[in-house]
C-alpha cells in the first residue's frame, strides 16, 4: 500500500489488562505495549462450554483456575469497590500488541481503571510467562514408567 494512502480499519473496545514490565512503560525502553484480554467469568465459562469444555462448569475447573492449573487463564479476584469488578480471567488465547502512545491515549481518556498491586502483578506476569514458554515435547515418555523395572 502507498504511504499516506487510507486504510480502513475495525476498532473494537476490549477490556484489557497490560502484560508489559511497567519498569519498561515508565522508563520508555519499549515502543510496544502487550496487552491481555479480561473477561467477566460468567461470559468466560459461558464462552468456554459453547467451544465444547463442559469441564469449565465443574467445581474442579474452578479449583484448577484458583490453583493457576489452566495455562490459558488467570483469575482476577473481585472487587466490590468503584471501579468494580467481578470474579474474572485473563485469557492468554487473547493476546495484543499496541502502539505505546496508542494505549497511552485510551488511558488518559478511560476513567478510573484498576491496577494490580505485588504480589498479583509478578503473579499475572508469571501465569502469562508460564503460558508462552510452554513446550510440545515431541517424544513419547510413557516407555519411561515400565523400562528397567525389575
Amino acid at each position: 500500500m502507498p504511504v499516506g494512502q487510507p486504510v480502513e480499519v475495525e476498532v473494537y473496545i476490549e477490556d484489557l489488562i497490560i502484560l508489559s514490565q511497567s519498569c519498561d512503560l515508565a522508563n520508555d525502553k519499549i515502543q510496544d505495549v502487550i496487552l491481555a484480554q479480561v473477561l467477566d467469568w460468567q461470559v468466560a465459562s459461558a464462552e468456554l462450554v459453547k467451544q465444547g469444555n463442559l469441564f469449565a462448569r465443574s467445581k474442579q475447573f474452578r479449583r484448577a483456575l484458583i490453583a493457576g492449573n489452566i495455562p490459558s487463564l488467570s483469575l482476577l479476584h473481585k472487587r466490590d469497590g468503584i471501579p468494580k469488578l467481578g470474579w474474572s480471567v485473563v485469557d492468554f488465547h487473547r493476546v495484543f500488541v499496541l502502539p505505546k502512545p496508542v494505549v497511552t491515549a485510551v488511558a488518559r481518556t478511560a476513567g478510573s481503571r484498576l491496577r494490580l498491586r505485588s504480589p498479583y502483578r509478578e503473579y499475572l506476569a508469571q501465569a502469562f510467562a508460564r503460558y508462552f514458554m510452554r513446550v510440545g515435547l515431541p517424544l513419547d515418555a510413557n516407555a519411561f514408567e515400565t523400562e528397567g523395572q525389575v
